[in-house]
């Protein structure tokens, strides 16, 4: 009888212990399965920092309400742009991938491969054509249809005798844009870009100038030496914004969230990531961050600022608005 207890007890010993350490086992997986599909954490940016680079990919809309959609997975994004109607996205990913940077059109879901498209300095003119800036001297416009580059000279170097003192002779500059096909003022950088009157047959006048041509000491010189002499021009804004207006002046996106512009009400709640801009339709938000949200922050000695351990990829999101807000013609 002793015998036959004291093996009773080592098999109920061995029994806990197995137990214990399936259950040690089985916590880590089961958050990653619980966190991988939206059961919970969704907000968590440590179980985001741990998890989500390793979870299917078909769960990725799993850990968002049916208010988001997921247009470019965090752990494949490196950087996007929209374009200016806000139909299309062009979209790098990471190093190392094998996949070209392209396309997305926001309204078929279509991707369209751009093989030739540099990795950094460019930003779309029109949907059609990119402003690619490689270094200070080198410039150009690519037709993404085409392929096609057009070069951008100085406005210097295309008129040596039209400059005073290291400015531009506002009169002769004024001149040059007027005979321009199209004028584009790019907000972010405080440069023109001016293409040839018989452009794209010929891009012999085509130039860019910043702000440092134009006399003056005023910070928007630029744009005001448009608006000043009549210059027509279209203005290409920033790639990230604090806030922006939907299309119909009805809603405001910002960084927590799309509001109702004349109550103040929130409809959705965002995601502490940067407003890229409205879709095309006016029924979302583009929303990604930069460079991944900060898991913790730390501060240095004798130093005011701070820095970031640890940085979370986070994804290239569409923040949609709810269709009880929307009119009646736009749900269909």
């Amino acid at each position: 009888m002793r015998s036959k207890s004291v093996t009773s007890s080592k098999k109920g010993w061995l029994l806990t212990w197995l137990g214990r350490f399936a259950i040690l086992l089985g916590v880590p997986f089961l958050l990653y399965i619980g966190y991988c599909w939206g059961l919970w954490g969704r907000h968590s940016l440590l179980l985001q920092y741990l998890f989500q680079c390793n979870c299917p990919v078909a769960s990725q809309e799993a850990r968002y309400p049916r208010s988001v959609d997921v247009i470019v997975p965090a752990c494949r994004y490196g950087s996007s742009i929209l374009s200016p109607s806000r139909h299309l996205l062009a979209v790098y990913e990471k190093e190392p991938v094998s996949v070209s940077p392209y396309i997305l059109d926001l309204q078929t879901g279509e991707k369209i491969s751009l093989p030739y498209l540099e990795k950094s300095g460019v930003s779309f003119l029109t949907d059609n054509l990119l402003y690619v800036s490689l270094s200070y001297d080198e410039n150009y416009v690519l037709d993404r249809i085409t392929g096609n580059q057009y070069p951008l000279r100085k406005f210097h170097t295309l008129r040596p005798g039209a400059y005073i003192e290291g400015h531009a002779d506002p009169i002769l500059l004024a001149d040059a844009l007027r005979q321009a096909k199209y004028v584009f003022f790019r907000n972010v950088d405080d440069t023109i870009v001016a293409l040839d009157t018989n452009f794209p047959t010929s891009s012999e006048n085509n130039f860019i100038i910043n702000r440092f041509g134009i006399p003056g000491e005023n910070p928007n010189r630029t744009e005001q030496f448009l608006r000043a002499n009549h210059i027509v021009y279209q203005t290409i804004p920033s790639a990230y914004f604090e806030e922006v207006t939907s299309p119909d002046g009805r809603f405001i996106a910002r960084t927590d969230g799309i509001y109702l512009a004349d109550t103040g009400q929130k409809l959705v709640e965002g995601y502490s990531l940067s407003v890229r801009g409205w879709t095309y339709d006016g029924h979302g938000v583009i929303y990604s961050h930069a460079l991944g949200r900060c898991l913790l922050r730390i501060g240095f000695p004798f130093a005011d600022d701070t820095g970031c351990l640890g940085r979370v990829a986070q994804p290239v999101i569409k923040l949609k608005v709810p269709e009880e807000y929307l009119l009646p013609n736009e749900t269909q």
